[in-house]
């Protein structure tokens, strides 16, 4: 072979890698493409990242792959997605934040290629050797959204046998980042609807609630009324002289059911507290209740007198209508103390009961099969009103409930 044909075919070989280099952006940008695409239309976060890493892989050509995310609760990372390699075996586990490749990558919010794996000590070599996989090369990339990095994405062993190059690490980079953002979106869309079926689940909780208040209470008196009038006209005409004495009943059972709408219309929108605050709406709150209930309320307000803002108010005497109506439906109670004092630069509100308590651990473990929102309610409002919530409680022992917030003007 002349040496006036080598250039030409050196020429022909950095074309035709140019052209394959070429291809595969092409792929990765309509891969990138998809994964931004598929976001409006699919958002279950378990789809959504099986698309991703799967399309990752397909970009990259290589063999396997996984993608982490992080766990802020226990600062953890977990595999979340797995494709070829450990497959299922691998998929949920959980490692440290800061432990073997995937950590590096994460804590250091930087990509790395590794050529040789088994040299790499920080490899977790542990994975291969339960799943018989093994891991020659690997490249890696965090998921960061707005500085803040969420997760990793590793994509392991290029089919040709070749290692991952800088382009490669460029490509996955791109990848990672459109990724990272279209993740976040499916996080909050998950949210949204987590705290959509809850509010139904509320908006349902109550209305049951109501429905069995208005049966058990007021219809149950009007039916009783009725009777009483059909009544009341065969006394005018046989026993007249009993007339007055069954108008006093009548008159009697009318007056419980307006208590008994007005207590109820009172619970739905206490005016008390918009246009009093929140000692004056505890006082009447107090006074309805002991009227109608067999229990001896104890309110000290401490001549407090200060106003929140609207939406800590409510959300403070949610609380209190929370812990009381748990008191009385499931505690057994005979005593309630409501108190309201402000202790230095704070307000200090609690609701004690001497009833049978109960055990708190075991009742918040068993809110699914429990279906009861009681404790729950309580802890997001007091989240609203910026204000900490303790609750204790054990069987025999009553239960006490304290919300304490900062002492600041309404706005």
């Amino acid at each position: 072979m002349t040496s006036a044909n080598r250039p030409r075919e050196n020429s022909t070989h950095d074309l035709k890698t140019q052209i394959a280099r070429l291809e595969q952006r092409i792929a990765a940008l309509e891969a990138l493409q998809q994964v931004a695409t598929t976001v409006t239309s699919e958002l279950r976060l378990d789809r959504l990242l099986a698309l991703i890493l799967s399309s990752a892989v397909d970009v990259m050509k290589a063999d396997a792959g996984s993608l982490l995310l992080h766990d802020p609760a226990t600062d953890e990372l977990v595999f979340e997605v797995v494709q070829g390699g450990s497959g299922k075996t691998l998929r949920h586990k959980r490692i440290r934040a800061d432990q073997g490749l995937a950590g590096w990558v994460f804590t250091q919010r930087k990509p790395t290629i590794v050529h040789d794996a088994e040299a790499d000590e920080r490899h977790l070599t542990k994975f291969d050797e339960n799943s018989r996989f093994h891991t020659s090369s690997l490249i890696a990339a965090p998921l960061v959204h707005k500085n803040t990095a969420i997760g990793v994405i590793e994509i392991l062993n290029k089919k040709s046998g070749e290692h991952f190059s800088a382009y490669d690490q460029e490509l996955l980079m791109a990848f990672a980042s459109q990724s990272a953002v279209v993740i976040e979106e499916a996080r909050l869309y998950q949210q949204v609807v987590a705290e959509r079926d809850r509010i139904l689940a509320v908006e349902d909780q109550v209305r049951r609630e109501l429905a069995r208040e208005l049966h058990d209470g007021p219809s149950q008196i009007l039916a009783s009324m009725i009777m009483g009038l059909k009544f009341f006209r065969q006394l005018m005409l046989r026993e007249p002289e009993r007339m007055n004495q069954e108008l006093g009943e009548l008159e009697r059972q009318a007056n419980l059911a307006l208590h008994q709408v007005r207590d109820m219309l009172f619970d739905l929108r206490p005016v008390a507290l918009e246009t009093q605050g929140l000692a004056a709406a505890l006082q009447v709150y107090v006074e309805r209740q002991g009227e109608s209930r067999n229990l001896d309320f104890h309110l000290d307000t401490h001549s407090f007198s200060s106003r929140f803002a609207p939406k800590v108010e409510a959300a403070v005497f949610s609380i209190v209508q929370e812990a009381v109506g748990n008191a009385e439906k499931h505690a057994q109670a005979k005593n309630i103390w409501i108190s309201l004092r402000p202790v230095e630069e704070t307000v200090v509100i609690t609701v004690q009961d001497d009833g049978r308590g109960f055990d708190l651990a075991q009742v918040e473990e068993a809110y699914a099969q429990r279906g009861n929102l009681g404790l729950l309610n309580m802890k997001e409002r007091a989240e609203i009103a910026n204000a900490k919530l303790a609750i204790e409680s054990k069987p025999g022992k009553g239960t006490t409930v304290t919300l304490t917030l900062g002492l600041e003007p309404a706005q």
